[in-house]
């Protein structure tokens, strides 16, 4: 055992004494690099990385910097990357080689470095934060200069002007920015004449509206109400109360309850009243709020609710100008609503908008007469049960009356007398007695002017039919063409693609059609046609499609899931 014990012993004698040679080699140099003796320093530091084993990366780094001094910065540069090979999780080789970089003109590349070394380096390294401010520093460097606060520059009423372009949530965001910000934008009332809470992430509560109709200082005269947070039933009442100017209120959603018709009397000067499709509201309601409101010149109730009520109309509304009146079936209440439709037309004499869908009309036994609404020239009467062919005036120029239930002919109202040369848009789906003749007589006055044509479902309309009206040119100037669940087959969209020369959106979803129609569709409306409908059309291939898209149309193109509630599966 002595042999061996020797020869470990003689082993360790000899890497001390190469320690020891490394360690004062080292020591000598930084000795001598501060007495600024460079040349000295740089050979003793070059000795000692010599030394054969590994040398410390402080020894690199000390003649990175004795390399920097004498002016040799790609020597110096390959010792610092000689650092960050030795140990990537070392703050020194990063500090060292950015620093060379940003004295070789190489900013980006020192910033990029500083980045790494912020990944490499364990966050207990003492010298982390040190790295962290020279990125920051750097970064604070090649940044642009300073940008000038425009609120600072600008005339206060040149910013008023720009922000009022902006989207009330946006007008909310920039109060974030600074305290000078905040104050500035809450001194300026116009800012919140226009208050649109629709977008907000959070409840609106009372609180909330308070604050932003103060900030108004009595301006406001238009308001969205949604996303009811606390106290949501005083928020209507509050807010007609205290803005007297107000003449546009707007409830997209939430329960509104009675609270709305507590808030009608106080304001009087209410111009545009809509309650959306998530707001039920009573047919009573409807007409306290029509009364209460003599001022009214839009009003929109997208869900009225029945309660085997009759909708009578008793108050004179001589300044509305645009109504609407629809049901929903899913809000129904026990009967049909009905709606005494005879007595509201003598009650809006110039109305130019009218659209009441889903009502059961009385009386049932006589023609509605619209001729006397001499400024009328939007009307929907869509899903109306109990309806006659109505008497229309010459200025209407757009009609739906989709999806009417038991519409007869009678022998004293012929469609032929219909003198509707300024229709544009018509739309007649789900008339399971139209002929031909009555669709002609409706397109005759205004041939050629129509845009918009809804004839989806019309199933008495044969393909012959279809081919002799597209012949006659009664499609010619239409962009928009609706055929949905009608006799359409290739023949058709063959004679579709070479005499409707403006269609840019057609629906024949549900229908025979096949690739071959497509196609032609596609090549003979190159460049015009940008939307198509194709679902449920069990007969078009795939690859039909797929040229479709492939020529900038946009296809719908999938079918129901009868075992998933009705959910397209669409085709790809």
């Amino acid at each position: 055992m002595e042999g061996p014990l020797k020869l470990r012993e003689r082993q360790n004698m000899a890497q001390s004494f190469h320690e020891e040679t490394l360690s004062t080699l080292h020591t000598r140099g930084q000795d001598l690099y501060r007495q600024k003796q460079f040349e000295a320093a740089l050979q003793c530091f070059t000795k000692a990385i010599g030394q054969g084993s590994k040398a410390p990366v402080a020894v690199f780094d000390n003649r990175a910097a004795t390399y920097t001094k004498l002016g040799d910065l790609r020597a110096a540069l390959n010792d610092g990357r000689q650092m960050i090979q030795q140990e990537k999780g070392n703050c020194a080789g990063y500090l060292r080689t950015g620093k060379i970089l940003q004295l070789l003109g190489n900013h980006k590349t020192a910033l990029d470095l500083y980045e790494m070394g912020i990944r490499k380096v364990s966050s207990g390294d003492p010298n982390i934060m040190l790295l962290r401010g020279q990125h920051e520093k750097l970064a604070r460097q090649l940044a642009p200069p300073r940008a000038i606060d425009p609120l600072q520059m600008l005339p206060l009423e040149l910013v008023e002007m720009t922000i009022k372009y902006l989207e009330f949530r946006h007008i909310v965001g920039l109060l974030r920015v600074s305290k000078t910000w905040l104050q500035l934008l809450i001194s300026m009332p116009s800012l919140w004449s226009d208050l649109d809470f629709s977008a907000a992430k959070r409840p609106v509560t009372l609180g909330a509206v308070r604050k932003y109709i103060k900030r108004g200082n009595g301006t406001t005269t238009r308001v969205i109400l949604d996303r009811f947070g606390s106290n949501a039933e005083k928020i209507p009442r509050y807010v007609a109360t205290r803005c007297r100017g107000l003449n546009d209120l707007r409830i997209p959603g939430g329960l509104i309850g009675a609270t709305i018709l507590e808030a009608a009397p106080c304001a009087s000067n209410l111009k545009t009243l809509i309650i959306s499709k998530a707001c039920q509201i009573s047919c009573d309601a409807v007409g306290q709020l029509l009364s209460h409101c003599p001022s009214l010149e839009r009003a929109e109730f997208e869900s009225v609710t029945a309660q085997n009520r009759t909708l009578i109309w008793k108050v004179h509304m001589p300044k509305l100008r645009a109504l609407t009146l629809d049901t929903s079936k899913a809000v129904r209440g026990r009967g049909d609503p009905t709606l005494a439709l005879h007595t509201l037309l003598t009650k809006i004499p110039d109305i130019r908008t009218l659209s009441i869908q889903g009502w059961v009309v009385l009386p049932s036994l006589l023609s509605i007469d619209f001729s006397n609404l001499s400024q009328l020239q939007h009307l929907n009467m869509s899903r109306l049960t109990g309806i006659m062919p109505p008497l229309l005036p010459s200025t209407i120029r757009t009609l739906a009356m989709a999806n009417c239930h038991n519409v007869p002919h009678i022998q004293r109202v012929s469609f032929a007398d219909y003198e509707l040369a300024q229709m544009v848009r018509l739309s007649l789906a789900g008339w399971s007695g139209l002929s031909s003749g009555d669709l002609q007589a409706w397109l005759l006055p205004s041939k050629g002017k129509v845009t918009h044509l809804d004839i989806g479902g019309c199933i008495t309309l044969s393909s012959a039919n279809l081919k002799e009206l597209i012949a006659l040119g009664y499609f010619e100037g239409v962009e928009n063409l609706i055929l949905k669940s009608s006799n359409i087959d290739d023949a058709i969209a063959i004679l579709i693609a070479r005499s409707l020369p403006r269609l840019k959106n057609l629906d024949i979803a549900c229908t025979n059609v096949t690739g071959v129609g497509v196609k032609a569709l596609v090549i003979g409306l190159e460049g015009k046609l940008e939307h198509l409908c194709l679902d449920g059309c069990h007969s078009t291939s795939i690859d039909a499609v797929e040229l479709a898209r492939a020529m900038g149309v946009k296809v719908a193109f999938g079918f129901p899931d009868p075992l998933s509630g009705g959910r397209r599966i669409k085709q790809r």
